[in-house]
């Protein structure tokens, strides 16, 4: 009996990885991506195909950016599948190109479709040049493991020529792009709900170098749950908090939520009540100027069992190391609770609100936004790393865990069968 179950297992196992589908036919749970950390650069990326060749890209998770996939165009040119959209075209008409864009008078050479596309790397939308090519995306059947090599696709994406643009700054060396996750009908989300029919909701958990195995990588899921981390028994969503999300500007797409407070220990830090935005590019959390000084202010009060030591850029409170242990999530560090709409506490531990700057040093990762800064708080990345979050983007709602590091569990995993 055992030998025959084993059989089974083995028959079970061949099927599932001979079985992959590159076509509509095949309907995933969600997509799946890796995430990974540029150590060098604080960015967070995710590794693709793209087109007939399987040429493989890094691109930098935007959650405001509205292109599906916005490329270099040299770096699009590369593909041999590469195909302008010219203007007039089904693909062209159905993206809603700028106005004046496309020429009027008949001509014998069609025009390149071309569009505007908001991004966290740019303040206003950068002009791009429409595209068509193959996109190759990772998928789960189970919340856990990526099935197969992927389900091929034809997308409209987009480019832009970021070497020629004196207004455009080129993308940083290790990607050529970032993949667009913003609430808008022209996004990567969107368009993958929409052709496969699934949940509309993605998915981050953002891995922290430090933690977890060192081959894994983060999950990016377009699609919806269930989620399955090692080392926890149970869908992860049955812990989440939740606050809704804010309405925002429709043609950039952003996350907003409500802070009504700030708590560091059970102490109300003064607070100038603005709206919160949740920004992956932003390695660290930024605060308005106010909100800055009196975090700054009040975190050491807390910490006395912490020893101070002098401040080292960008961050403006610094502390020895020694004793705090390699999670820093000890009873010597105070846990810093963002109260959101609706009583959801946001719980930040020592892991995501300390910064290892040197051997013997850590300072508050929170960075001085100045007195200009139009919100309360830019979220950034290090402030999620191992935390699993989800925008619910159908109810508006916006569901989180507390660290995974406190159920023994992380960001950083490995899901290959």
């Amino acid at each position: 009996m055992a030998r025959l179950g084993m059989i089974h297992v083995l028959c079970l196992i061949i099927f599932t990885l001979t079985n992959t589908s590159h076509s509509l036919n095949e309907k995933p749970q969600a997509f799946l991506q890796p995430i990974r950390k540029d150590i060098a650069t604080n960015l967070y990326y995710s590794p693709l195909s793209l087109g007939v060749d399987a040429h493989n890209i890094n691109l930098a998770i935007d959650l405001g950016g509205s292109a599906p996939l916005l490329l270099s165009c040299a770096a699009a040119a590369k593909s041999r599948s590469y195909h302008p959209i010219k203007c007039g075209s089904s693909r062209c008409i159905q993206a809603k190109p700028d106005p004046l864009s496309c020429p009027t008078t008949n001509t014998s050479k069609k025009a390149t479709c071309h569009k505007s596309f908001s991004t966290s790397f740019t303040e206003k939308p950068l002009k791009a040049r429409l595209l068509r090519d193959t996109v190759s995306l990772l998928y789960t059947d189970n919340g856990f493991t990526y099935m197969g090599g992927g389900i091929d696709m034809t997308m409209t994406i987009a480019c832009t020529d970021v070497n020629v643009d004196p207004l455009v700054k080129p993308f940083p060396s290790i990607v050529v792009g970032t993949l667009g996750l913003a609430r808008t009908p022209t996004a990567l989300p969107s368009q993958i709900v929409s052709l496969y029919k699934l949940h509309s909701k993605v998915a981050l958990c953002l891995p922290s170098p430090n933690s977890g195995e060192s081959s894994g990588t983060g999950s990016l899921f377009i699609g919806g749950g269930p989620y399955f981390m090692a080392l926890y028994p149970e869908d992860i969503s049955k812990i989440f908090a939740s606050t809704p999300l804010l309405p925002s500007d429709q043609s950039r797409g952003e996350y907003f939520i409500d802070v009504n407070s700030i708590q560091i220990s059970g102490k109300i830090v003064p607070f100038l009540k603005k709206t919160t935005k949740i920004c992956t590019l932003a390695p660290y959390t930024v605060l308005h100027g106010s909100i800055y000084k009196a975090l700054v202010s009040a975190f050491p009060e807390k910490a006395k069992m912490m020893t101070k030591v002098p401040a080292v850029k960008p961050f403006g409170s610094c502390f020895s190391s020694k004793g705090l242990g390699r999670w820093m999530m000890g009873s010597r560090v105070p846990v810093i609770e963002l109260v959101l709409r609706g009583g959801a506490k946001w719980k930040i531990y020592g892991s995501n609100s300390l910064v290892k700057v040197s051997k013997d040093v850590v300072c508050l990762g929170f960075v001085d936004g100045g007195m200009n800064l139009p919100m309360g708080m830019i979220i950034g990345g290090y402030q999620m790393e191992d935390h699993f979050v989800e925008f619910d983007l159908e109810a508006s709602k916006f569901s989180f865990t507390s660290s995974l590091l406190l159920i023994n569990s992380s960001c950083s995993q490995s899901r290959h069968f």
